[in-house]
């Protein structure tokens, strides 16, 4: 998939999914890709099946579908269906799922939140459907894409590279079975599946039973609308567990929405990476002991048509509440809230070529502080993307990437600090432009655990050189030649009291230029002499006045 697909948010993002299911259609392997199709992927060969019954498939097949309520909760998300024979015997199906650049609607992107009233407004909506037969393509239904969406070339490119890898995988899942024999192969398949079921629930069975709660919000689901709350609470009963949102927002009236098998996909995810279960195979047994409910038409659980476009800003606020409720019993298992990531969207006509164009750009930042480590920088902690490295951007649209680089005094204190924030400041080579900007954290910062302070608030910033303008965090905004657009991540929550932070992890943070002294001396009580080495006898007392009066320090990031 990765060396052949002509998008970078799939050849150098690696935003895709691959799967394998045995004859019945159950997901007996999953790559360890993105997260947020861990909901999805296990039960749309049976989605497929409704539509398509086994006796009408043959081999070299190709069905296609994109629904958000079928497929993996928005319409960017293609997923294509390869099923697999061996002598006219149905042995299994390989499926990829690849989030597409552009798949028309209202903006570049098909990711608007501000202006979204329903999900028709967000581009091609396809049911299952057939797309290769026998290997012929459907070329009445290929011209319907391809005339919908913006970047045809692209799309029809990752199809291509879907089909290519479900063919690779459809062959070797061929030659297993060969090898083994098709009965061998079905009890393997079973016998995988069983036991990864029994390794979760032993798992789970370690967490004391419970009900752990918290709560987190949204900056809002676009300009002039009110926070999002997010609420969840985890029960554990025994060797399984149910997560709940309940007390969650309603639906929005926006693209900010999440469908039931998305929400699933992160509750699955938050309890794979908090127990022993992140060390399992990853297939639909090991999610069998793993509950989850949210009341119908919450912004957790929505029906059609509403608009979902926009859901991928919500999955790292789903992971930060759960990881909040989980600190009470796992407290050296769950991560701070992190560092909100950032997808702006950039389109319109490349003066180059004269065609138009979608640049799709990933910029994720801090972790939150963990038990004995520090938040790591440049990496998100809610799902497996690679950021799009800069050279490739260059080469592909026409902008220019001024800098990327580490905020100073962005990140959560804590005996554990967060991750910095990021700073990316992105020039646009040409006219008649516009941003969709999806990020948030502008409104509520990354809370820090057990005392750790809040990380830095994130910010849009367009021409920061002059006359400056900052831009709502979901908003829609035309651009003009030489505009820059500078968008500063979030910084990680803190883990732990920052008094008790390593004095000479201070002083390497100000030697590294990601700590001011000021805000050593004010957040952490410790105190540098001029060579910044530790002036330990002046920390002491600093420290030592400050817990007699915690009110002098302030444990937010002011970045």
């Amino acid at each position: 998939m990765q060396r052949t697909a002509y998008s970078e948010a799939v050849r150098e993002g690696r935003d895709f999914s691959v799967a394998l299911y045995d004859g019945q259609a159950r997901m007996v392997a999953q790559g360890d890709y993105s997260p947020g199709h861990l909901g999805s992927m296990p039960e749309v060969v049976e989605r497929i099946l409704e539509t398509y019954p086994i006796e009408t498939l043959a081999a070299d097949d190709s069905i296609i579908l994109n629904d958000p309520w079928l497929g993996s909760g928005h319409l960017p998300d293609f997923l294509l269906a390869l099923p697999v024979f061996l002598d006219d015997i149905l042995v299994g199906f390989a499926v990829s799922c690849v989030h597409m650049v552009d798949v028309g609607g209202a903006v570049s992107g098909s990711q608007a939140v501000a202006g979204i009233n329903d999900v028709y407004q967000e581009g091609l909506r396809l049911l299952p459907t057939r797309l290769w037969r026998r290997g012929r393509c459907n070329t009445e239904v290929m011209r319907i894409i391809e005339a919908n969406v913006r970047v045809p070339e692209k799309l029809r490119g990752d199809l291509d590279a879907m089909r290519a890898c479900n063919h690779v995988a459809g062959r070797e899942l061929r030659l297993l079975v060969e090898r083994v024999g098709y009965d061998t192969y079905e009890r393997a398949c079973g016998a995988i599946l069983t036991q990864s079921e029994q390794a979760m629930r032993e798992s789970i069975h370690e967490i004391p039973d419970g009900r752990y709660a918290a709560v987190d919000h949204l900056d809002d689901s676009g300009p002039d609308s009110k926070p999002v709350r997010i609420e969840a609470a985890v029960v554990v009963a025994g060797d399984a567990l149910e997560i709940d949102f309940s007390g969650s927002s309603g639906r929005t009236r926006s693209g900010i929405n999440s469908v039931a098998n998305y929400s699933r996909a992160y509750c699955f995810f938050v309890v794979k990476a908090v127990t022993h279960g992140a060390s399992l195979p990853q297939n639909a047994g090991s999610i069998r002991p793993i509950g989850w409910r949210a009341p119908e038409d919450s912004v957790m659980n929505v029906s059609p048509p509403s608009g979902v476009g926009a859901r991928a800003i919500m999955q790292q606020r789903i992971v930060d509440v759960l990881m909040q409720a989980l600190a009470e019993v796992l407290p050296d298992r769950v991560v701070a809230p992190c560092g909100h990531w950032a997808n702006p969207v950039i389109g319109g006509t490349d003066p180059r070529t004269g065609k138009p164009f979608v640049f799709y750009d990933i910029i994720v930042g801090g972790w939150g502080g963990r038990l004995g480590r520090d938040g790591m920088e440049a990496m998100c902690a809610s799902f497996n993307i690679d950021g799009i490295p800069a050279e490739v951007n260059e080469h592909s649209y026409p902008v220019l990437i001024e800098c990327c680089e580490l905020i100073p005094d962005s990140a959560g204190p804590g005996r554990w600090r967060g991750g910095h924030g990021i700073k990316k400041d992105v020039r646009v080579l040409g006219e008649d432009m516009h941003l969709v900007n999806l990020g948030d954290r502008h409104r509520f910062p990354p809370p820090g655990i057990f005392g750790g302070g809040a990380g830095a608030m994130a910010e849009t910033v367009i021409n920061p050189d002059f006359a400056a303008e900052k831009l709502h965090s979901k908003a829609w905004r035309q651009l003009s030649g030489q505009d820059v657009v500078s968008q500063r991540l979030s910084g990680g929550g803190g883990y732990g009291d920052p008094l008790e932070r390593d004095p000479a992890s201070v002083a390497g943070d100000v030697r590294a230029g990601v700590l001011t002294e000021r805000r050593a001396a004010q957040v952490y009580g410790v105190i540098l002499h001029e060579d910044r080495r530790v002036d330990q006898t002046a920390t002491t007392a600093k420290r030592q006045a400050a817990r007699r009066a915690p009110q002098r320090l302030s444990p937010t990031a002011t970045g």
